[in-house]
């Protein structure tokens, strides 16, 4: 019988690979969402701030790199440690 701890860690460190992929090979993807909630939210949204947007771009797609690739190695750790867990540990606690 699997733990409801385990399928929690084994779900956190895929959620935390995928994250960390999109942020790292998909960063247009991650730069246009960016864009569409400071639409919504920023107190200068990109529509009124174009030229700062336009600016700060390569600083923000170097962050969502940057990100991405500490995601990646938390997630690698994280599923590491599940994989030890689930088939190396005799008793996880519930």
């Amino acid at each position: 019988m699997v733990a409801p701890t385990q399928v929690a860690l084994w779900l956190l460190a895929l959620a935390t690979l995928g994250v960390g992929a999109t942020f790292v090979f998909r960063t247009e993807t991650a730069l246009a969402l960016q864009k569409r909630v400071a639409e919504r939210l920023s107190w200068a949204p990109p529509s009124e701030h174009p030229d700062y947007y336009e600016d700060t771009r390569e600083h923000r797609r170097w962050t969502f790199r940057f990100g991405g690739v500490v995601l990646l190695l938390v997630g690698v750790l994280l599923l590491g440690v599940s994989v030890y867990g689930t088939f190396f540990v005799a008793s996880v606690p519930p």
